[in-house]
C-alpha cells in the first residue's frame, strides 16, 4: 500500500483515468511542463477529464498544454489513475509523492534550461509503461538521467526548497522508495532507490530519508551510477572529510531550525506504527535518530492507514487540538505556517530582496495588519501535521496479489479529517464525475472537494464539539464501503472475470455509487452541522416535539484567564 496527500492550498483537485493507447511506429510522447494550478493539463492525451471540452472556460480561456519536448513512444500504454501525479495503473503500479529540498536546481528546457523532465511527467511515463514497482523505478531513473530532471520550482527563493522529490512506488509484491535530485550540469539527475522489507512501514514527510547506499546489492537498492561523483563536483561531500556516503545529507537542503517539519510526522508515522521503537520526538536536521524503515508491531490494513492520514498529535504534547494555539474549541488547523521561509534564513539561501519579496508574498498584508512585522513572523513556527486543511486530496492505494481487477484507490478530496475515502478501482471506464470536476476558482454543489470542504471549514470552528459528529459519518461509511461492500464488490468480479466489459462498467457503476452515497452524506453532514452548532450555541432537541434548547457554548476557564 502506498499513502500520499497531496498537500497544496491552490491546486488542481480533479482525479481522472487516463486510457490504455495503442501507437503506430515511430510515434513521439509530448512532454510538457510541471503544473499544479487548475487545469494543470489540456489536451486529448490523458482521457476525458483533461480535454479542453473539459475546462471551465468561463474562468479563463485556456487552450491545450503546449508540449516542451518528446521522447520516442512505446506501442501500447497501460491506462491509469492520474491526480497531480500518476497514481495507480491497471497492473497495480502505484506512485505516492513528497516534494523534498534539494541542494542543486535545474531548470526545464522551456525555461531556459536543459531538464525536460519533472517528477509528474515521470510517474506518468512509468505508469503508462510499467507493469512492476522495480520497472517503474528503472525508467523513471533512465529517462531523468537521459533527458534531465528538474523539481518543482526552478527560481527565486522556493527553488532550493523543492529541486528534490521522494516517491514511494509499489506493486503487488513490493515496496520502495525512491528520491531523485539534479545533477551539477543541469542536463541529467541523481537518483536511488531502496526497498521496504515486508513487514515495514517507512515514512516521508518533505524530506529525503534514505541513507547509506550499496548498489552492488540489487535485492534492495538501485539507483544512478553517479551518485557519489556528482556529489564530489558540487563540493556536497568529501570522501575524507564525510566518511560513507549518505545520499540525504550529500543532497538534502536541510530544514533548519524548524527540521520538525519533516522529522515529526515521520517520527509519528513510525511510533504509531509500533510504539516499542521508543523513538524521540527531536532529532537532527536530517532525522538522523530514525530508521529509513521499521517493522510494524502488527499487520496494518488501509483503515489503519487512514487513521494516520487523519492524525494531528493526538495524545502527545504536540496534540494540536490542545492548547491557546487551538483556541476555546481545540481547532487544529494553524494558518499561514512560515516554517519554509524560517529555515531558509537561517542557512543563509535567501538575499534579503527575495526575502523582502517572500515574505510579501506568503504573509500577504503582515506588515499592514498592525500588529505584525516581518521580523516576528520569523521568530516562530507551529507544529505541522499529517492531516492538514490545505489538501487537494488525499489517498491510499491496496493492490490484490489475488485478483488484479481488485486494484484500487480510497480516495478523499480535501483535508483527510474532513474527507470520506471512498473505493474507485483502476479498472473503470472513468472515475466518478464528482471527483473529476470542479476547481478552486468557484464553489460548486456537485464537486465533493466542495462537500468536503464546507464541512472542514464549519466544523473547525468548535471542533471539539463537531468532530465526534463528523467522525460518526466517516465510521459509517468506509466500515461499510471498506467492509460488506468490498466483499460484495469482490464476489461479483469473480464472476464476471471472463467479461471484461461488463467487468469494467461494473467497477465504474461501483465507484459511482460509493461516491455518490459518500458525497450525499458530506451534503447531509454539513446541513446537521450547521443547524446544530451555530452562532456559540449547541442547539439541541431539535427533532420532535420539544421545544429546541440553546446551549450556549462559552469558552474554557483556561482559555478566558489566557485571553484576560
Amino acid at each position: 500500500m502506498v499513502v500520499h496527500s497531496a498537500d497544496c492550498g491552490n491546486c488542481d483537485f480533479r482525479l481522472g483515468k487516463v486510457p490504455q493507447k495503442t501507437f503506430s511506429p515511430g510515434a513521439m510522447r509530448d512532454v510538457v511542463r510541471f503544473r499544479l494550478q487548475y487545469p494543470r493539463y489540456v489536451g486529448d492525451a490523458r482521457g476525458d477529464v483533461f480535454t479542453e471540452a473539459n475546462v471551465d472556460k468561463s474562468i479563463f480561456n485556456w487552450t491545450t498544454t503546449p508540449s516542451i519536448g518528446q521522447i520516442p513512444q512505446v506501442n501500447t500504454t497501460f491506462a491509469y489513475l492520474a491526480g497531480l501525479y500518476g497514481i495507480m495503473n491497471e497492473h497495480q503500479v502505484s506512485i505516492g509523492e513528497s516534494t523534498c529540498g534539494g541542494r542543486l536546481v535545474s531548470a526545464p528546457v522551456s525555461n531556459g534550461g536543459k531538464a525536460l523532465f519533472d517528477v509528474s511527467e515521470l510517474t506518468n511515463v512509468a505508469l503508462e509503461r510499467s507493469t512492476s514497482a522495480r520497472q517503474a523505478i528503472q525508467i523513471m531513473g533512465e529517462m531523468a538521467e537521459q533527458y534531465g530532471y528538474y523539481g518543482a520550482d526552478w527560481e527565486g527563493p522556493m527553488a532550493a526548497m523543492e529541486a528534490g522529490e521522494a516517491l514511494a512506488v509499489a506493486d503487488a509484491s513490493e515496496a520502495w522508495l525512491f528520491h531523485i535530485h539534479p545533477d551539477d550540469s543541469g542536463a541529467s539527475a541523481v537518483w536511488v532507490a531502496q526497498r521496504v522489507p515486508d513487514g515495514h512501514i517507512a515514512a516521508i514527510g518533505n524530506q529525503f530519508v534514505i541513507r547509506q547506499v550499496n548498489l552492488t546489492d540489487s535485492d534492495n537498492f538501485m539507483g544512478s551510477k553517479n551518485l557519489v561523483d556528482v556529489a564530489i563536483r558540487a563540493k556536497l561531500y568529501d570522501p575524507a572529510e564525510d566518511g560513507a556516503f549518505d545520499f540525504t545529507k550529500a543532497y538534502a537542503h536541510p530544514i533548519a531550525p524548524d527540521q520538525y517539519y519533516a522529522t515529526r510526522r515521520q517520527w509519528r508515522v513510525l511510533m504509531l506504527a509500533n510504539p516499542s521503537l521508543n523513538l524521540p520526538a527531536e532529532t537532527d536536521v536530517y532525522g538522523s535518530d530514525y530508521p529509513v524503515t521499521a517493522t510494524v508491531a502488527s499487520p496494518i490494513d488501509p483503515a489503519t492507514l487512514l487513521a494516520y492520514l487523519r492524525d494531528h498529535f493526538e495524545g502527545t504534547e504536540y496534540d494540536m487540538t490542545k492548547g491557546p494555539a487551538a483556541g476555546p474549541y481545540g481547532n487544529p488547523d494553524r494558518y499561514g505556517n512560515h516554517t519554509l521561509i524560517q529555515w531558509w534564513l537561517m542557512v543563509g539561501f535567501l538575499q534579503p530582496d527575495w526575502l523582502n519579496r517572500f515574505t510579501d508574498m506568503i504573509f500577504f498584508d503582515i506588515n499592514g495588519n498592525g500588529n505584525m512585522t516581518k521580523a516576528t513572523v520569523l521568530t516562530g513556527h507551529f507544529e505541522r501535521a499529517i492531516s492538514i486543511f490545505r489538501s487537494s486530496f488525499s489517498f491510499v492505494t491496496v493492490a490484490n496479489q489475488a485478483n488484479l481487477n481488485l486494484g484500487h484507490i480510497l480516495f478523499g478530496q480535501y483535508g483527510p479529517h474532513a474527507t470520506s475515502y471512498v473505493p474507485i478501482y483502476t479498472k473503470v471506464h472513468r472515475v466518478p464525475t464528482l471527483y473529476s470536476r470542479g476547481s478552486l476558482h468557484r464553489y460548486d454543489s456537485t464537486s465533493s472537494f466542495w462537500a468536503f470542504a464546507v464541512v472542514g471549514n464549519w466544523a473547525s470552528r468548535f471542533y471539539m464539539y463537531t468532530r465526534p459528529m463528523v467522525e460518526s459519518v466517516q465510521v459509517q461509511l468506509e466500515t461499510a464501503l471498506l467492509g460488506a461492500k468490498a466483499k460484495a464488490v469482490a464476489a461479483h468480479v469473480e464472476l464476471l472475470s471472463n467479461d471484461d466489459a461488463q467487468l469494467r462498467q461494473f467497477l465504474t457503476d461501483s465507484s459511482d455509487a460509493f461516491a455518490a452515497t459518500t458525497h450525499t452524506a458530506f451534503v447531509e453532514l454539513f446541513g446537521r452541522l450547521v443547524t446544530t452548532f451555530h452562532d456559540g450555541y449547541h442547539m439541541q432537541n431539535l427533532t420532535g416535539a420539544n421545544t429546541i434548547a440553546a446551549a450556549s457554548l462559552f469558552y474554557p476557564e483556561w482559555w478566558l484567564h489566557s485571553v484576560g
